[in-house]
């Protein structure tokens, strides 16, 4: 079997914490013969550290835009230095603050006001050393994904304007007006298509956990689906399972419903 897990909300809870069940439960699926992903929004700068030594044998970052397989990278997506300004104009001409995450670093735009959504982003970045702030001659800025706070009004304007310079995202709504800019064509499900075709899997033969909204994509692609007890009703209503939250065994109870342990 191939089991798909989301970090946040899912692997670690809410309070940032990786509960004490998750490493045996996740070890004694791999000595089952189960092969584990991380499926995550999160870049590759962004990596949680808290997984290391964990089981995992491939990543899906960005929400689809890269897919690692024991160390190696099988596919990416990133646009180049001039079509990453023209995607950041965007951005400036629609007065939207935004936080660009890429592989290297998670940018943030010098020209936009500070917010405290920003100020408390940049403080988390400058804390774990992938803050940099976004020069026009940095040859290392690249869109890949971007979180940014607007409403919905604004963010669908957003979107039409990337879509007509040639540049297509989408928008994964996260609650409180804060948004997730993804690029058409990639998602969750996206990237476990890919590695199921890479190991000639069966889709039936794909779990999924999850606890949010950018999930969605993911576990509505398998038909075994597991909601955390921390997800929001309407992702619970679209899962196969709901298991407890993280804190509360979650993972491992699942993973026994499921006799994968």
């Amino acid at each position: 079997m191939l089991l798909f897990f989301d970090i946040d909300g899912t692997l670690i809870d809410n309070s940032h914490r990786l509960p004490a069940s998750v490493p045996p439960a996740l070890e004694a699926a791999r000595r089952n013969g189960h092969r584990l992903v991380i499926n995550t929004g999160r870049t590759l700068c962004n990596m949680d550290h808290r997984l290391d030594g964990l089981p995992i044998d491939g990543f899906i970052m960005g929400c689809g835009t890269r897919v690692i397989w024991h160390g190696q990278t099988l596919a990416s997506m990133e646009y180049n230095p001039d079509d990453s300004l023209r995607l950041l104009a965007v951005f400036r001409s629609a007065a939207v603050p935004a936080v660009y995450e890429c592989d290297t670093a998670m940018y943030f735009d010098p020209l936009m006001p500070e917010t405290p959504f920003l100020s408390s982003l940049s403080a988390w970045a400058r804390n774990r050393g992938i803050f940099r702030e976004i020069s026009e001659s940095d040859p290392e800025f690249r869109a890949v994904k971007m979180l940014c706070l607007a409403q919905k009004p604004v963010i669908d304007g957003l979107i039409a304007r990337t879509a007509e310079i040639g540049l297509p995202y989408y928008a994964i709504d996260r609650e409180n007006d804060c948004w997730e800019i993804v690029p058409s064509g990639f998602t969750k499900a996206t990237g476990m298509d890919f590695l199921c075709r890479y190991l000639d899997i069966p889709n039936a033969d794909c779990f999924a956990f999850g606890d949010s909204r950018n999930d969605v994509a993911m576990l509505t692609h398998v038909a075994n689906s597991i909601a955390m007890g921390n997800a929001p009703k309407d992702v619970m209503d679209l899962c196969a399972y709901v298991t407890a939250r993280p804190e509360e065994d979650g993972i491992e109870k699942a993973l026994r419903h499921f006799r994968l342990i």
